[in-house]
C-alpha cells in the first residue's frame, strides 16, 4: 500500500500571504492541527502547524522564553512570535513523500521525525496530504493472517513465524483443534510476550494460550505474567 492509497486528496492549504489569525481560525473550524502553504503556482512551501503558533507573543511572556544561545536563533523566534504572515511563521523545507511511497515507510517517518502529517508531492506540487489518522485507518481495516489450515500446518507456520521474527526455535508449539499452545522455557517476560503476540499474527487473537515459562523470575515481575 503507498501514499496515493491512503492520502487526503482534499485539502485545505493557505497561501504565505494569508494571515496567522485566518490561519488558525481554518484549523480550528475544521479541527486539523496543520495546514499546506502553497504559493501561487500550487507548489508546496511551508507547513503551519499548531507547534509553530506555541511561540506567540499573544500567549505571553513564558511562551516567549528563548530556549537557544544563537544570537540568530533569537531573531528567529522574535519573527515567529510576532509576525502575522503565514510564510514568516510557517515551518519551512517540509519532510515530504511522493505518491509510491509506502506506507510503513511513511509510518517510520512520522515516528522518527515526530511529526503528525506528511505532504505527498509530484515535482514540488501538493498532490495530498496523510496523516497520523491515515495510517490508523490502514491499522483498523487489516486483518491478521490466516494462510495456514490444519494442525500440522498451523503448527509449522507458527514455528516459522517464531524463527524468522525473533530467531526462537526452543519454543515446543502444540496444535489442537486450531488452538495452539505455547511450551517450555523462556529468559525473560518480554520475550514470553512477543511468543504470543508472533503466535497471535499466524493464528489470530484468541487462539494461543501462552503456557511458556520464564525462567527469571524477577524478569517475569517486571513484565507483568499476563497471557
Amino acid at each position: 500500500m503507498h501514499a496515493s492509497d491512503i492520502m487526503t486528496r482534499r485539502v485545505l492549504t493557505v497561501s504565505p500571504e494569508h494571515s496567522v489569525r485566518h490561519a488558525a481560525r481554518l484549523m480550528i473550524d475544521n479541527r486539523i492541527s496543520g495546514l499546506p502553504v502553497c504559493n501561487d503556482e500550487g507548489s508546496l512551501v511551508g507547513i503551519l502547524s499548531e507547534g509553530d503558533l506555541l511561540r506567540r507573543s499573544e500567549l505571553g511572556s513564558e511562551a516567549l522564553k528563548e530556549t537557544g544561545s544563537r544570537p540568530q536563533q533569537g531573531l528567529e523566534t522574535y519573527i515567529k512570535a510576532h509576525s502575522w504572515r503565514v510564510g514568516d511563521v510557517m515551518t519551512k523545507d517540509p519532510v515530504t513523500v511522493e505518491a509510491d511511497a509506502s506506507v510503513d515507510q511513511i509510518a517510520a517517518m512520522m515516528a522518527t521525525q515526530a511529526i503528525k502529517r506528511v505532504p505527498v508531492v509530484q515535482r514540488g506540487r501538493l498532490l495530498g496530504v496523510v496523516s497520523r489518522r491515515d495510517i490508523l485507518q490502514v491499522v483498523l481495516s487489516s486483518k491478521p493472517e490466516r494462510f495456514a489450515t490444519g494442525d500440522e500446518a498451523i503448527r509449522r507456520a507458527v514455528m516459522a513465524r517464531l524463527l524468522s521474527d525473533l530467531n526462537l526455535d526452543t519454543i515446543d508449539v502444540k496444535v489442537e483443534g486450531g488452538m495452539v499452545a505455547l511450551c517450555g522455557n523462556v529468559e525473560s517476560g518480554v520475550k514470553r510476550l512477543a511468543a504470543r503476540v508472533a503466535a497471535e499474527a499466524v493464528c489470530g487473537i484468541g487462539g494461543v494460550r501462552n503456557e511458556l515459562r520464564v525462567i527469571n523470575e524477577a524478569d517475569c515481575k517486571n513484565s507483568g505474567h499476563h497471557r
